[in-house]
């Protein structure tokens, strides 16, 4: 599976989170897997979340500028997928600037999935969030349509 099958996913609207309620980033990382299990993307979501946590351990994925991108490639993805969310409030995830992620693309890879393939839908939600514009044209979205329609534009 490589990465046209996997950004293509976030067009789903169960994949765009347009209000992140939960201001701690384990519980977002739970809610973010939940809209993945109900599209269909995992088995069951304990082992990803396992998954995530471990990642978070070697090294926070909060990449700064208000984003993090938290990904796992595991055994119970059985679909890759991004799960894009904003949060108004914004959650602390150890950012390097300090700053809470307001836009957090969770980036999940079937166990199949190249390393290289993962990592570069890694590279390309980074890619996302990485001009100031798309920042803002994310966090201005008016719901998770408009959200999807504007990663669409970004993503060619």
């Amino acid at each position: 599976m490589g990465i046209a099958t996997i950004v293509p996913a976030v067009s789903q609207r169960a994949l765009c989170i347009p209000d992140l309620g939960p201001r701690k980033r384990d519980a977002a990382l739970q809610l973010m897997l939940a809209h993945a299990r109900a599209s269909g993307a995992l088995r069951e979501a304990d082992s990803v979340f396992d998954a995530l946590l471990l990642r978070e351990r070697l090294g926070s994925t909060g990449v700064g500028k208000g984003v993090a991108v938290p990904n796992a490639r595991a055994l119970a993805v059985l679909e890759g997928r991004w799960v894009l969310a904003r949060s108004e409030r914004g959650i602390d995830w150890n950012s390097p600037d300090g700053l809470p992620a307001h836009l957090v693309l969770l980036v999940l890879s079937a166990p199949e999935t190249p390393m290289i393939a993962h990592v570069e839908s890694v590279a390309r939600a980074m890619t996302l969030t990485r001009l100031a514009r798309a920042r803002a044209r994310l966090l201005e979205a008016r719901g998770a349509e408009e959200m999807a329609a504007i990663v669409q534009q970004v993503m060619p």
